[in-house]
């Protein structure tokens, strides 16, 4: 590539990069503490208040020694957002949104934490790995049999040959430091998987839009694109990237694959050497399988999640709106060409455009209630304590409610009386003390303890304003068996 060709590609991966854009720019020593800080081995995503309110502390942490951030956590993620810096989720299970560091943003942090941290690249374990990805690579990819079956005998005779040794005792164990730099290696090793799988997962949502503009792109009937999801194919899935990591979902969740790399695990804390890890060590060490299969888990949702949504943009018939859509904005471009060739864009139109619509406004321009609005702030004077006065408390509950305990007591007063007797007999011997409210209430108790007949009876009452008041009603005869004037006549005679 010669060197035009190559500061043009370079210029292009500075416009188009996020990582480049986020070490460029003017605070990127904040954005890259922040954005560390909340997003570690361990947390890949945040509810977006939650990062909002962990921002705005460290914010203010930030004011107070002398830098200048004058803007809350979230204006800055939302500039975070739109310079691709971080990414919106939606998250179905909670209901809010989520933000996670993108694939440039995973770089630019992996990036500053080699300057911060550089590892050597001149390990014995580093070129221990080279050496067995390329016998791996060299074995695996070998088509002859005669090599192949070569190379085994001679890996064979190399494993009998350590066999041996280890019987007789005669074998080096790996000292403290050698370790401990083996150990570095595998942790960063590690520390590079967020940001793997934040590139799977921006390559398959690549090729989601990629698949769905050759959907939109391809007119002819049903082209291979649109044929092959009719029939069910998940492109996504059996793409290049879907199956690698696929395999590698695969082989992560493997029961016996992930209980032989507990016991490693387990097998290294064991050893003296582990003594001289710190505490994020050991504690990434222990996360190292759970952090790997909970990314992947991610990872493997997302691509299943793009798959079913293409199958559904093509059987539910919607790729066919975007395309009518597509085609009307099409002619409409075109025909602001042929019209830019006449008219300039300060040209005066003999045009009167009526405006129809609707305002759109931002969700921060909603005022949130404040709880505190509501509390009386003045001071509430205590009326001094008194006596109660019974007769006066059962004054206003009569005024509001039905004395039924009077209006019984009247009822089997009546029965004792004459035998029987029904709502007029009742209200002829003992008047409406509370006016409509006594008749409602002996018409209740003659429903619920006596029976209606055929005839009628006109019932007389004073009302509250000192009006006598009459009405005819069907005559309701009370019951003289009934248990709750017997248990009154009871009580009158006690």
């Amino acid at each position: 590539m010669s060197a035009t060709a190559a500061v043009h590609r370079l210029v292009r991966q500075r416009d188009a990069h996020a990582g480049w854009a986020l070490l460029r720019a003017d605070n990127a020593h904040a954005i890259l503490a922040l954005l560390t800080r909340h997003f570690g081995q361990e947390i890949r995503r945040r509810p977006a208040p939650e990062l909002f309110e962990l921002l705005d502390d460290d914010l203010q942490e930030l004011r107070e020694s002398g830098f200048h951030l004058p803007r809350t956590g979230q204006g800055y993620c939302t500039d975070w957002v739109r310079a691709g810096f971080l990414q919106r989720r939606a998250d179905g299970a909670a209901r809010e949104e989520t933000l996670e560091p993108t694939d440039g943003a995973y770089a630019a942090m992996t990036f500053v934490e080699g300057l911060t941290a550089p590892v050597s690249a001149a390990t014995e374990s580093r070129l221990a790995t080279l050496s067995t990805q390329l016998q791996s690579l060299a074995r695996d990819s070998d088509p002859r049999s005669e090599t192949r079956m070569s190379a085994l005998r001679a890996e064979r005779d190399d494993i009998d040959r350590q066999i041996t040794a280890v019987e007789k005792g005669e074998f080096a164990v790996l000292d403290g430091a050698r370790a401990l730099e083996r150990s570095a290696e595998i942790l960063h090793l590690a520390s590079e998987v967020p940001g793997d799988f934040a590139r799977v997962r921006a390559g398959f949502e690549e090729l989601n839009r990629d698949l769905r503009a050759r959907i939109l792109e391809d007119d002819s009937g049903r082209g291979d694109t649109l044929g092959d999801v009719f029939r069910g194919v998940d492109l996504i899935g059996q793409s290049d990237a879907g199956r690698s990591f696929t395999a590698f979902y695969d082989t992560i969740l493997d029961p016996a694959r992930s209980s032989q790399i507990d016991d490693w695990i387990e097998s290294i804390l064991a050893r003296p050497f582990a003594a001289q890890l710190d505490a994020d060590q050991l504690r990434r060490f222990r996360r190292l399988l759970t952090d790997m299969e909970a990314a992947a888990a991610e990872v493997h949702s997302t691509m299943s999640s793009l798959s079913r949504s293409l199958r559904h943009f093509v059987q539910s018939r919607a790729y066919e709106e975007h395309r009518h859509l597509q085609r009307l904005l099409r002619n409409a471009q075109h025909k602001a060409v042929d019209v830019a060739r006449v008219r300039k864009p300060f040209d005066n139109l003999d045009l009167h455009l009526i405006r129809v619509g609707m305002s759109i406004e931002s969700v921060a321009a909603f005022a949130l209630h404040n709880p505190s609005d509501d509390l009386v702030t003045v001071k509430v004077d205590t009326p001094p304590t008194g006596v109660v006065d019974l007769e006066e408390l059962r004054r206003l509950v009569r005024e509001s409610e039905i004395d039924f305990d009077e209006l019984t007591a009247n009822v089997a007063a009546t029965l004792r009386a004459r035998g029987r007797a029904s709502v007029a007999d009742v209200l002829a011997v003992h008047p409406a003390t509370q006016g409509l409210a006594s008749v409602v209430g002996l018409m209740a108790l003659a429903s619920r303890y006596g029976h209606s007949t055929t005839d009628t009876d006109l019932v007389e009452w004073t009302s509250t304003a000192g009006i006598t008041r009459r009405a005819v009603i069907r005559r309701q005869l009370f019951d003289p068996t009934a248990a709750e004037f017997r248990r009154q006549e009871g009580s009158s005679q006690g």
